[in-house]
């Protein structure tokens, strides 16, 4: 690809945006946005290019050279069928990684991630090392690249939808639980996971990579491992990683062990962020940061917004806004997180996920004695708690109180008169958002806003 190339960029959202930016910047001229929008020509940046509409996919074959977003699926047929003739599609992240100077850390996974990214970064910024934190998270790969030095560390979110067609190398990489997701972007669980193994794939005998061995997922993916292996555990030693033991957070290399601090020291609520802090610690140790710097983002990091954020305590009542979680899995550590009494609020979109589990879990937690639906899942959530009062039988079940409310601020106020003193209401919806709002931040800041507002 040069300055004369013809080059499409497939999606105007963030990462697109970043992408048209960097090669005008760059002095690239002939440029084309393709996106469904047909309201985006006046968003654009003075001459470039239009396809706009429902058939934005026509005619890929015209370019040289694409560029796709992460929201636009890389199996969809008409950009197979410009790829079996030759076209070459890429991203804004494997771009970055042709340029990059410096090394990449990348973490995916199902959950977790971003949390995990900014441990790492904070751990290293905290030995004096330059970093810079991107990808899911933050700003997009290609803004670093006219920034980021030899000595610098870039840290990148992944999710599925970036990885699916990364044929570039990873040196560094964290493979977190990895469970199911966004089945209404993938066509299953297999292809889902298929997407995750990018990360190592394309690594050589001198990459690094974190696999957690609590996931039945390490099974297909140890084979793609050629460098050095390490190993994460919430319930057994390992040999090189990290691990909790009686209460305390081991790092283990070469047949030694060494004691970082205690289950205790971590600020993050939940034992579930045990899975964000174990691999934040190899990865830190694994470019020398000390002990001493370590435990201390360990004490002092409390969580990014939207995951088990804490709004408010009103009248011996908290409240914490877990607007992230859109899986049952990351619902029900939610639930896992508090033993005081507990009202739950979820609902949400739709992304085709199983609530089997969840609806065992929402009868079995003894804390949990309220949940609240909302939502167009409200129904299936409602169907799957009944299905499992079936399985338990009236013997084993508690006595939770199932309510639907129509809107989330009635889901806030009602949760409130529920709630018992010394309780708490957590919002951790278990779907998507994009039935009421806009994305998970929005509901989470709606929430937020509802909590503020009681009096």
């Amino acid at each position: 690809m040069d300055q004369r190339s013809k080059i499409a960029i497939l999606g105007y959202g963030v990462e697109g945006k970043a992408i048209c930016d960097y090669l005008i910047k760059h002095e690239y001229t002939h440029i084309t946005v393709c996106d469904k929008n047909v309201d985006l020509e006046d968003e654009l940046p003075h001459g470039v290019s239009v396809r706009l509409g429902p058939n934005y996919l026509d005619g890929l074959t015209d370019f040289d050279i694409v560029f796709r977003s992460p929201g636009i699926r890389y199996l969809e047929p008409l950009i197979q069928s410009a790829v079996a003739k030759g076209l070459e599609v890429t991203s804004s992240t494997a771009f970055f990684l042709d340029q990059a100077p410096c090394p990449v850390i990348g973490v995916t996974g199902t959950k977790g991630k971003g949390t995990t990214c900014t441990l790492i970064a904070e751990m290293l910024k905290a030995s004096g090392k330059k970093v810079h934190l991107g990808g899911n998270i933050g700003d997009p790969a290609v803004n670093f690249i006219d920034k980021a030095k030899g000595s610098d560390i870039v840290v990148l979110e992944l999710s599925s939808f970036q990885l699916q067609d990364l044929r570039k190398k990873v040196s560094y990489a964290i493979l977190l639980n990895t469970t199911s997701d966004h089945l209404d972007y993938h066509a299953d669980t297999g292809e889902y996971m298929q997407a995750k193994e990018a990360l190592l794939a394309h690594q050589d005998s001198e990459g690094v990579a974190i696999l957690n061995k609590d996931y039945d997922y390490i099974k297909y993916y140890i084979p793609l491992v050629k460098g050095k292996r390490c190993m994460v555990s919430c319930k057994e030693v390992v040999g090189d990683g990290a691990f909790v033991k009686d209460g305390e957070i081991i790092f283990a290399e070469g047949g030694e062990q060494e004691v970082i601090g205690k289950t205790s020291d971590i600020a993050l609520i939940g034992s579930h962020n045990y899975e964000n802090v174990l691999p934040a610690v190899v990865m830190a140790k694994e470019f020398g940061v000390g002990n001493k710097e370590i435990l201390k983002v360990i004490k002092e990091f409390k969580g990014l917004p939207h995951r088990l954020e804490f709004v408010r305590e009103f009248k011996e009542v908290k409240f914490y806004n877990d607007s992230f979680s859109t899986t049952s899995e990351t619902s029900m550590a939610a639930v896992d997180s508090f033993d005081v009494p507990t009202v739950l609020i979820a609902g949400g979109s739709d992304k085709g996920l199983d609530y089997g589990n969840w609806a065992l879990k929402i009868l079995t937690e003894v804390s949990l004695k309220v949940v609240i639906l909302v939502g167009e899942t409200a129904d299936k959530m409602e169907e799957e708690i009944i299905e499992a009062e079936k399985k338990l039988g009236e013997a084993e079940g508690s006595p939770t109180k199932i309510l639907r409310r129509g809107t989330l601020e009635e889901a806030v106020l009602d949760g409130y008169a529920q709630a018992e003193d010394g309780g708490v209401v957590v919002m951790s919806p278990a779907a998507a958002s994009f039935d009421k709002f806009e994305n998970y931040k929005k509901r989470g800041e709606a929430f937020r806003s509802f909590v503020k507002k009681l009096q």
